[in-house]
């Protein structure tokens, strides 16, 4: 059964320097409001991005899709036991792992006895569970997973994160499994990333030293009052031509004890490498009178060393956070960042363009009235070249009883102020149908200064769900691209010249050479 839902749009609408977020108000997404992962993905490739949501009920609720219909119209679907399995589901990704052209789902399940599930996408919003991920072993419990091609063979292998103590037992560590190729999958055990155990919480794969191959950060906050080092390994096919990890010790990001949650590598200052940002949940116990939570990290890559950052107010707000996206809202040319937080509202941070950063105040997504926001999504749901979000909320429990609840939102950008952009969907051939790993710059003069953005294709930069997979860029004034050039995992490097704003490019492996 199918529900046609349109969305009535009321006005609640803020304005800083022409950033206009449009909550979009519907009883739909009122239906969802313990909810906790959430993804923008073009489930049924159609060219625009559908929503997937992760339940969070207890004993009873369902996952859910809404598919996007176009003019603010989305459809609630049925897709069988992706929709109709009563289960608490924690984190999901979605990757196209047998490269046929559609994205395929993996849903982490922490408590049920059939653990975690992988489902091959066949079209038509119908799904086929596949086995063979876990040959020999029937359950997977895990809090989050990811897809990365971590040894560059064309396929994307998949890794599963599980939390000590915080679902099921047997208290286990975190699964690898090697794609063959063939809708099989052969779990690799000897490594640094399966062998500890801790709270780990939410995984990224990102290339954050840009050598081609995929790295694996992985936050392990403990959220009991202590702090510690996260768990982050540096991959070393390009240095030995083989592919496994050495866990990252010997640098400040690595050593600095945290309550991490989301690791995301993003260039904030278009100087072509690759600077991070993470969140922190509780920390320790703070004195009495002080806000509750943690300070979040946000280290500057100087290209020979990395430095961390210890003034402006994005690191300066005392806050218990999951979720960080990284999208250029404003479309100036510079990402900003909007932090999910819990308990206190969630915060919207401007790029300046000159390496620092200013809140948002009185934006609308603050949501009045959230307490617990886990899940976030940003994406251009409407195709018309901003960046859209969605926010999802869970129940929180305090002294044993609910609060919250609160509904999930989706905002739409209507931004007025007249800046440019471009979208790059890229499709792997010798790489990965998803094109995970790929790195996509684009060269453009924007208001006199010719720079150079960077960005690096990826699944599970946010918290327990998926961002809109596709390469967005804010072009400020300009109506021309200088070029565009894209390293695939491959090796293949692709270029596009003299290339006009305000379009969706498709972008296939090898084809901008005929």
């Amino acid at each position: 059964m199918r529900i046609l839902f349109s969305f009535v749009l009321i006005s609640c609408v803020f304005t800083l320097k022409a950033q206009n977020w449009v909550k979009v108000d519907n009883e739909v997404f009122k239906e969802n409001n313990n909810t906790n992962g959430v993804s923008f993905v073009d489930i049924d490739n159609d060219g625009d991005q559908d929503l997937f949501l992760s339940n969070a009920h207890t004993p009873f609720g369902f996952n859910t899709i809404y598919r996007n219909d176009g003019s603010d119209q989305f459809v609630k679907v049925e897709a069988g036991e992706v929709t109709g399995l009563q289960a608490i589901t924690f984190g999901h990704t979605w990757a196209d792992f047998d490269n046929d052209g559609l994205p395929d789902l993996f849903i982490a399940n922490g408590f049920s006895k059939m653990g975690s599930l992988l489902y091959k996408n066949l079209g038509n919003f119908k799904f086929r569970r596949i086995e063979s991920y876990n040959v020999g072993n029937n359950s997977v419990l895990a809090f989050d997973a990811a897809w990365g091609d971590y040894d560059n063979d064309g396929w994307l292998d998949l890794v599963t994160i599980h939390p000590a103590r915080f679902v099921g037992k047997p208290i286990n560590s975190n699964s690898l499994f090697k794609n063959n190729g063939d809708l099989t999958f052969a779990e690799i055990i000897s490594t640094p990333i399966t062998g500890p155990t801790a709270p780990f919480t939410n995984g990224t794969w990102s290339d954050y030293d840009l050598d081609g191959d995929m790295d694996l950060f992985i936050g392990s906050g403990p959220a009991n009052g202590t702090v510690a080092p996260d768990f982050l390994y540096q991959n070393q096919l390009k240095e030995s031509g083989k592919a496994s990890f050495n866990r990252i010790t010997n640098i400040s990001f690595a050593t600095d004890a945290n309550d991490g949650q989301t690791w995301n590598w993003i260039d904030h200052d278009n100087d072509g490498d690759l600077d991070l940002f993470m969140t922190n949940y509780s920390g320790t116990a703070n004195p009495q009178g002080t806000p509750p939570g943690m300070l979040n990290n946000f280290y500057h890559n100087k290209g020979d060393t990395i430095v961390r950052i210890t003034e402006g107010p994005l690191v300066n707000e005392m806050s218990v956070s999951l979720a960080n996206m990284w999208a250029d809202f404003d479309n100036d040319g510079y990402v900003d960042v909007i932090v999910g937080n819990s308990g206190t509202t969630n915060k919207h941070y401007r790029n300046k363009g000159d390496g620092t950063f200013e809140y948002v105040a009185n934006s609308s997504i603050e949501a009045p009235g959230a307490k617990n926001t886990w899940g976030m999504t940003n994406g251009d749901y409407d195709n018309d070249g901003d960046i859209d979000i969605y926010i999802s909320n869970k129940i929180s429990y305090i002294n044993g009883g609910a609060n919250g609840g609160t509904p999930n939102f989706l905002y739409r950008n209507d931004l007025s102020n007249g800046n440019h952009w471009l979208i790059v969907k890229c499709t792997g051939v010798k790489s990965n149908k998803s094109a995970i790993g790929a790195i996509v710059r684009v060269t453009a003069t924007l208001n006199g200064k010719t720079m150079t953005q960077t960005r690096v294709i990826g699944t599970n930069n946010t918290f327990l769900g998926d961002n809109d997979i596709r390469a967005h860029f804010g072009l400020a004034n300009t109506e021309s691209i200088s070029s565009i050039q894209i390293t695939w995992p491959s090796g293949q490097v692709d270029e596009y010249n003299n290339i006009s704003a305000n379009q969706i490019l498709e972008a296939i492996e090898g084809e901008s050479l005929k």
